[in-house]
């Protein structure tokens, strides 16, 4: 099995490489392991908020839309990228009829509506929930105002779903492809606030389903999600994940052929430059510098 030692984060490496990889016959009848830098959070797309956590729903999780191995939006659990009317303020989604949760149930427009509407509720605390800043009462909803259930999405029937925004926003694909991705809405009445906080109290619509994630443990694995849309196309039945939070031991297990996959930074990229095996990508990232306004001297906004 070809190993990859990569310098990318796990969050943008798995989006890509477990569904990419599954182009070569070779992986097939094989199992990939792979490292996570340290253990997630939560498996819950609502509420999510770390990078760790991000990558366990990359794989499990699909939305509207997806990027192809060419980084390109296309559909997800979508059948087509639409265009939006109302001078861009209203998309209008069709789901796909073979679209299904890995229990086997459909995915339906009301697992986003209720997915919406749960993150942007002020009670789920959802830290990403800015990230539907352009939807209809937002602000409102965000406020208190007005409730969860005014928010600008709708289901229109079973399989059709609409977005009302307040403005268009040119790169709301994006968003679409990045951020908005439904949830069970069965699963989540039934597990109240434990939903997501295990892999059996949690239900999958993408490639893969989780297993073996106790949310305090420190390896798991996903195997292939036999009721995915696009099931035929997942290469790789199953990926063992290790926390590996050490580098130094990430990389001892990649060339002792114990992992294919793992993420170094640092010296252990200028030690590895040589090595054909590496792959450098950039990567974007936000730092924030957080001042302690118990202190009279950083509590002054003219100092800061």
């Amino acid at each position: 099995m070809k190993h990859k030692l990569l310098t990318l984060s796990m969050t943008i490496l798995m989006a890509g490489s477990l569904a990419a990889c599954g182009k070569s016959a070779a992986y097939s009848s094989k199992t990939l392991n792979v490292t996570l830098p340290d253990e997630p959070a939560t498996v819950d797309p609502n509420t999510a908020y770390d990078t760790n956590s991000a990558s366990l729903i990359t794989q499990t999780m699909e939305g509207l839309y997806k990027y192809d191995k060419n980084n390109r939006i296309v559909a997800g659990v979508v059948t087509k990228v639409v265009k939006p009317t109302n001078d861009g303020k209203t998309y209008t989604f069709k789901l796909r009829k073979n679209a299904k949760w890995s229990n086997g149930q459909p995915v339906t427009a009301n697992d986003f509506v209720t997915s919406f509407r749960r993150t942007v509720n002020p009670k789920t605390k959802a830290q990403f929930a800015s990230a539907y800043d352009c939807f209809k009462n937002f602000d409102a909803v965000q406020a208190g105002k007005m409730s969860p259930d005014k928010l600008g999405v709708k289901a229109l029937n079973s399989r059709t779903l609409q977005i009302q925004l307040t403005r268009a926003v040119p790169y709301f694909n994006d968003l679409v492809t990045n951020k908005y991705l439904p949830i069970n809405s069965k699963a989540v009445s039934k597990y109240g606030k434990q939903f997501g906080t295990s892999s059996t109290k949690s239900v999958y619509d993408g490639p893969y389903k989780l297993v073996g994630w106790s949310g305090s443990n420190s390896s798991w694995h996903y195997v292939k999600n036999p009721y995915y849309w696009n099931a035929h196309n997942v290469k790789i039945p199953k990926v063992n994940v290790t926390v590996t939070k050490e580098q130094n031991t990430a990389v001892n297990l990649f060339k002792s052929g114990k992992i294919q996959v793992t993420s170094v930074t640092g010296q252990y990229v200028r030690e590895n430059k040589n090595d054909p095996e590496m792959h450098t990508h950039l990567t974007g990232r936000e730092n924030y510098l957080y001042f302690n306004n118990k202190k009279p001297q950083t509590d002054s906004e003219n100092l800061r």
